[in-house]
């Protein structure tokens, strides 16, 4: 497949970007963006360090110096850049360490996670098992799908990171950084002239995977509208935007306009199926019917933050209070509040 090959691509200063591509998981494929200008050589993400990655990224590397006649040795990397704090995009780190002493940058909203790996995991596992619990997850399914959560997670540990995207004033020479936090709590997207490396904040196909602010501070559905918003301008600037998985994005600004959709459609469904109360698992099994294991935790995360959206806006309530009330880690039941259609969410932006 021609998206599956090393590529390359200018902007309009002779700046190079090349996309190394990666089997982060497997059935799960992504790219580390090497990054070429006159005094830098970036490298933006590093892949998860599962199965082949790491050669694979080693052997990316290799290629841009054999067929594009680069110098691209690890002895020569300024700076290793990470866009968000997903472990498909830092897992490879500490094989990267090992061969470059390039400074690690990545947002400070995400920077905990990689220097206290272990402290992240110990806090995270108790609140995402209470999550499973009172979105509805039956016991025995959530134990399964904690297990699944945390099984590749446990492959990293703890690692320094050398400085922040605010320290440096969110640019790096002609590097210039936007914080679009949503799918991530430090998510950044990158400017380098007019090609916008857009990571998992806006992908070709795919609508970026949303979780509830619950789980995780400045993530959600709220947050991420608002960015798509904040970034929506700088996609006036660029004639490209090359994500994290997938393919080139030729018009930022209407893949923006076509996320929007997708959530407005998302929403609708929501809303579609609380004419009756439902927990937000019954509702994620109507949304994403037939999902393999894994999927189905993002499912639940996925309706999770849309439901998140509608209750926080006042267009769902909760039916079950005085069970909750009980204590434990009751499910919750939703029903639609009947509300003038007039002031259904319209989503032009994160904050209406």
């Amino acid at each position: 497949m021609k998206d599956r090959e090393l590529s390359r691509f200018e902007n309009s200063g002779g700046d190079r970007i090349y996309r190394i591509p990666l089997d982060i998981f497997p059935g799960m494929h992504g790219y580390a963006h090497l990054v070429i200008t006159k005094d830098l050589l970036v490298l933006f993400d590093v892949g998860s360090g599962f199965g082949d990655s790491n050669e694979q990224l080693e052997a990316g590397l290799e290629q841009i110096n054999v067929e594009f006649k680069e110098n691209a040795g690890w002895d020569r990397i300024t700076h290793i850049l990470i866009s968000h704090a997903h472990i498909d995009h830092y897992g490879g780190l500490h094989y990267v360490r090992e061969r470059t002493s390039a400074p690690i940058g990545i947002h400070e909203l995400d920077r905990r996670v990689l220097t206290n790996y272990e402290e992240r995991l110990e806090v995270i596992e108790p609140r995402f098992r209470a999550f499973l619990l009172e979105s509805g997850v039956p016991e025995s399914k959530t134990e399964e799908l904690v297990t699944l959560y945390l099984l590749h997670k446990m492959l990293f540990s703890s690692i320094e990171v050398d400085f922040s995207f605010e320290a440096l004033g969110m640019r790096l020479n002609g590097l210039e950084f936007v914080h679009v936090p949503g799918h991530c709590s430090g998510q950044v997207v990158a400017r380098v002239g007019d090609i916008l490396l857009s990571a998992d904040h806006i992908l070709e196909q795919t609508s970026p995977h949303m979780a509830p602010e619950s789980l995780s501070l400045n993530t959600g559905l709220e947050h991420y509208l608002a960015s798509l918003q904040k970034v929506a301008p700088l996609t006036k600037q660029v004639r490209l935007a090359l994500g994290g998985h997938e393919g080139p994005i030729e018009d930022p600004e209407a893949r923006i306009e076509a996320i929007i959709a997708v959530h407005r459609e998302r929403l609708n469904q929501i809303l579609d199926l609380l004419d009756t109360p439902a927990t937000i698992y019954e509702v994620s099994q109507e949304l994403f019917p037939e999902t393999e294991v894994y999927h189905q935790i993002l499912a639940v995360e996925e309706t999770a933050a849309h439901f998140e959206y509608l209750y926080s806006r006042g267009f769902v309530e909760l039916t079950n209070l005085d069970d909750i009330e009980v204590g434990g880690d009751t499910p919750r039941k939703y029903v639609r509040r009947q509300i003038e259609e007039s002031v259904m969410p319209a989503l032009k932006g994160g904050s209406d």
